[in-house]
């Protein structure tokens, strides 16, 4: 398949020469930097032919585009302040410009990307005043869904909420941050699908995704783990004992515990 702009195609890429200097050591040649680049983006144009695929069954190109796209940003395949040029998704995904012109327009839409003057859309960098907002938003949300999921949970999906938080105990026991991550996402999924409410999800993955690093630091330093597990096992009793009031605000306590983990991170992350 042939690349327009700057992306290149795989011959280019394994075809970089290694720089030698005159007495024959490896060094730094002047095409290292382009070759990095060519490398670079035929990692990219094949972790987006992946996504492709899995996008493959929601049918019109426009809806394949957006939603691979959208994937390639959450999952950090397009990082933050990288640029989204047209031409260039539209061969890495293989599809012409114009399903990949309306996916870029409706992630601008939903604030997924940012049109920079001289600079085109690129995918946004997150700031302080971006985790407040979202971690506002984020505890309304989760609240909600907490209230309804006291109301509505059956005791078959209580009894998985309690599997889980155990789950996430017994990771933070073996010092697994990987299966305690993966254990609080599926804690929050059941919460919010116990909640019967068909937006919820689709409404607070959208907030994630706007800023990809948002998350990454929810477990640290490492007393906050500690603490996020404790809060994560006083929402499911609270669930359980049908108190919707205390789960919803134990679910806006534990938003707001983590927006402040994140500040400090951003701070941290900031000053290094």
């Amino acid at each position: 398949m042939s690349m327009h702009g700057t992306v290149y195609n795989r011959a280019q890429s394994e075809s970089c020469p290694v720089g030698r200097d005159r007495y024959g050591r490896i060094g730094q040649s002047s095409t290292d930097a382009r070759c990095a680049v060519s490398r670079a983006l035929e990692e990219r144009r094949t972790s987006l032919m992946e996504l492709r695929e899995r996008r493959a069954h929601h049918g019109a190109a426009a809806e394949i585009a957006y939603w691979t796209i959208r994937d390639a940003i959450r999952l950090g395949v397009i990082r933050p302040g990288e640029r989204l040029v047209e031409v260039e998704l539209a061969a890495a995904l293989d599809m012409s410009r114009t399903p990949v012109r309306e996916a870029l327009r409706r992630l601008e839409a939903e604030r997924l990307v940012e049109n920079v003057p001289r600079r085109g859309l690129v995918v946004p960098t997150i700031t302080i005043d971006d985790l407040i907002e979202i971690y506002e938003i984020r505890g309304v949300l989760e609240g909600l869904a907490a209230r309804r999921a006291a109301q509505r949970m059956g005791p078959a999906e209580i009894d998985a909420l309690r599997e889980t938080v155990e789950r996430m105990e017994r990771a933070l026991a073996a010092n697994d941050l990987a299966a305690l991550g993966e254990a609080s996402t599926q804690f929050h999924r059941l919460v919010r699908s116990g909640s019967r409410h068909a937006r919820l999800p689709e409404l607070i993955s959208l907030l994630f995704d706007s800023h990809r690093s948002v998350g990454l630091h929810e477990f640290s330093p490492a007393e906050r783990a500690v603490a996020a597990v404790q809060e994560h096992r006083a929402i499911y009793e609270a669930i359980a004992r049908r108190d919707e009031e205390a789960a919803e605000r134990l679910a806006r306590e534990h938003s707001q515990n983590a927006l402040r983990a994140q500040i400090i991170a951003h701070h941290l992350s900031e000053g290094s």
